[in-house]
């Protein structure tokens, strides 16, 4: 007797073909939403990295622009947890008004928020930094040799900068001279 050739494949070997073809789109699907998590991952630390770099600006404008005009009022006073400033901010409509700035430590539940408080035309209320657990402010005197640097300042004229000392980070902060 002759065996009878055999053609197509055996419901053992179609079985084997589909649960080696659903482990590898498996493998697949886990692989590509790894991925989206990671992008979006890497698009939220770019946000708040942007978001971090604005704020820092706005604060060096608000601080290089004080008002340190000619009547009796000192265009700064401040301390190791506050400073209020005469400043000139930028407005919505495109031009600089003048404004009070106010700098200051607050705690909260999730620890030390760095906030500027604008006070004018525009107002609003900007966190520099969240999260911190230790801040303060220290204001330069005198710039010549290694620099005379204080915890607080309430003289006519500005300092020559102010130093935001925030954990083991640093922002400094120049002041335009006005002459």
């Amino acid at each position: 007797m002759m065996a009878a050739s055999r053609s197509g494949f055996t419901l053992i070997e179609v079985l084997v073909a589909l649960i080696v073809s659903g482990m590898v789109v498996a493998a697949a699907a886990g692989f590509l939403s790894s991925l989206g998590d990671k992008a979006e991952a890497i698009d939220r630390a770019a946000r708040q990295v942007d978001r971090q770099a604005n704020a820092d600006r706005l604060l060096q404008q608000v601080v290089a622009n004080i008002d340190a005009g000619a009547d009796s009022t000192p265009g700064l006073v401040g301390n190791e947890a506050a400073a209020s400033v005469q400043t000139w901010c930028e407005t919505t409509r495109g031009w600089l008004d003048r404004c009070t700035a106010q700098l200051r430590f607050e705690r909260h539940d999730d620890g030390l928020v760095l906030r500027l408080q604008l006070r004018g035309a525009d107002s609003a209320a900007i966190d520099i930094r969240r999260g911190l657990t230790t801040g303060r402010l220290r204001y330069l005197m005198n710039a010549e040799a290694s620099g005379t640097w204080t915890d607080s300042w309430a003289k006519l004229g500005p300092p020559e900068a102010v130093a935001v000392i925030l954990d083991a980070d640093t922002l400094l902060l120049p002041i335009r001279s006005g002459e």
